[in-house]
């Protein structure tokens, strides 16, 4: 799972951008990662490559060698084991020939088990012990491109390797007599095998990770008739220090088939002072709008007022009194229907949206519903945004709205009733219930086990950036 949550986060960060603008080919949804979140990336990449790679076994030595005075002697090293690594330095850089990372002179410590065997004619003589090893000035280098496959990203690993400036070893236990020779035997040894052992498993992990994100999900399931495109949208373009990339983002039916495309660009604005930034064009908002339309989702009957009592006709006495004259203290219900996808619309001064409704007031009359009037109206509400978690959540407010009498069996409706009539349903009933749902929130692309802090919503023309931090559980 360690390894699993190291993989997301790549893919998170390795679809973003230094700067929001100027999208070529590229999805409706970004990430940016600003300098200090290439760092964190950094950081938490090599203390999670180390915890999951340490204890790191060698490959069991033998071989024979000279020693003065004694002759040829068979000396072997087994349980060879990188125990822990200590980096003195590191750097993660982004240009147009991939992606660099690098770790500077640093340490190992190593154990060890050796023995030897020497057998004359008339006599055998053998010996064995442990030993701990130091290596110094460890160099490790990798570099990597990332490319779009059919809506997934692909990892190349373009170099990778380690080197070792020296080693010192310890003998413990046995014949101290022994200690040079075996520092003369196996020096240049043992600093090959850790080169050669830290170079396989680095190409290991990153033929592991391009695995993992080619198995990625391309859609993002939101309920059983919502899911949202996840695939990537054109190759990730690498630039000083930045790595870019998008998301398709729009919304769809659960169960369509994924379209793989590039889609047209949106400009943001620069200069974000967080890890990460996230935008959302207007056109995911608009396209969620759109899908819950279709799907017949943007349907509601009420029955109960906010605080759980039954609706009565007894508490419209006063806003409809044709109502109550004809049906009192019967039960209601209000049948509300949005007759077209709501249009949202993106400002530098916040979100706006228009929605189209129609409200039917039925009452229940000696066990039958009857419909008794029909108002049609637009409402202009203001929609708030927020963070809750790791979920984009927010509410709206109503601004203005107009109200039409479509239907009515209970006499002439005045203006004037019809007003307070629709105010209260709206501010009453309807946008509680929306809001209910719009602050369960929906999810930012953010990798399991991490989480946001510091975050601050700006709102630029035609989108949504939401600015933060990021943090690990274990941090």
């Amino acid at each position: 799972m360690v390894l699993e949550k190291l993989m997301t986060i790549l893919v998170l960060f390795f679809s973003v951008s230094q700067t929001l603008g100027q999208f070529n080919n590229h999805g409706h949804i970004s990430v940016l990662v600003s300098k200090t979140g290439l760092e964190f990336v950094k950081d938490y990449l090599i203390n999670e490559v180390i915890s999951t790679t340490i204890p790191l076994k060698l490959p069991d030595i033998e071989k024979k060698v000279k020693i003065p005075l004694i002759g040829k002697v068979r000396m072997g090293l087994s349980n060879i084991q990188i125990y822990t690594v200590h980096v003195q330095s590191s750097k993660i850089k982004t240009g147009e020939n991939g992606i660099f990372l690098s770790v500077l002179g640093a340490t190992a410590d190593l154990i060890l088990d050796w023995s030897y065997t020497y057998k004359a004619s008339f006599f055998h003589i053998s010996d064995h012990g442990d030993a701990s090893v130091k290596v110094k000035g460890m160099d490790v280098k990798i570099s990597v491109n990332l490319v779009n496959d059919d809506g997934s990203l692909k990892i190349a690993l373009l170099e990778s390797g380690c080197t070792v400036k020296s080693i010192g070893i310890h003998i413990n236990g046995g014949a101290s007599w022994l200690y040079q020779g075996v520092v003369d035997a196996f020096q240049k040894t043992i600093l090959s095998s850790v080169e050669k052992t830290v170079s396989k498993r680095i190409a290991e992990k990153m033929t592991k990770l391009d695995s993992f994100l080619q198995s990625l999900p391309k859609v993002g399931k939101i309920d059983d008739s919502v899911a949202v495109n996840l695939t990537f949208t054109g190759n990730p373009v690498l630039g000083d220090s930045s790595v870019e990339a998008g998301i398709n983002g729009l919304f769809m039916p659960n169960g369509n088939d994924v379209k793989v495309s590039g889609s047209r660009s949106l400009s943001f604005v620069s200069g974000v002072n967080r890890m990460v930034a996230i935008s959302i064009q207007q056109e995911v908002f608009n396209s969620a709008t759109l899908v819950y339309f279709n799907e017949k989702r943007m349907h509601m009957v009420i029955g109960e007022s906010k605080n759980g009592s039954v609706l009565s006709t007894s508490d419209w006495k006063l806003i409809l009194p044709g109502l109550y004259k004809l049906y009192p203290n019967d039960k209601m219900m209000l049948n509300m229907s949005v007759t077209s996808p709501p249009d949202v619309k993106i400002t530098e001064n916040g979100i706006d949206a228009t929605i189209q409704l129609e409200i039917s007031i039925n009452v229940q009359d000696f066990g039958k519903v009857l419909s008794v009037a029909r108002i049609s109206s637009v409402l202009n509400v203001a929609c708030s945004a927020e963070i809750a978690k790791n979920n984009l959540t927010g509410s709206l407010r109503l601004k203005d709205f107009n109200a039409t009498v479509k239907s009515s069996n209970i006499g002439e409706l005045l203006p004037k009733y019809i007003q307070v009539a629709t105010s209260t349903v709206l501010e009453s009933l309807f946008l509680p219930f929306v809001n209910a749902r719009l602050k369960r929130g929906f999810p930012l692309p953010i990798p399991h086990g991490f989480t946001i802090k510091n975050t601050e919503i700006v709102f630029v023309k035609n989108g949504v950036m939401v600015c933060t931090d990021i943090a690990s559980y274990s941090i």
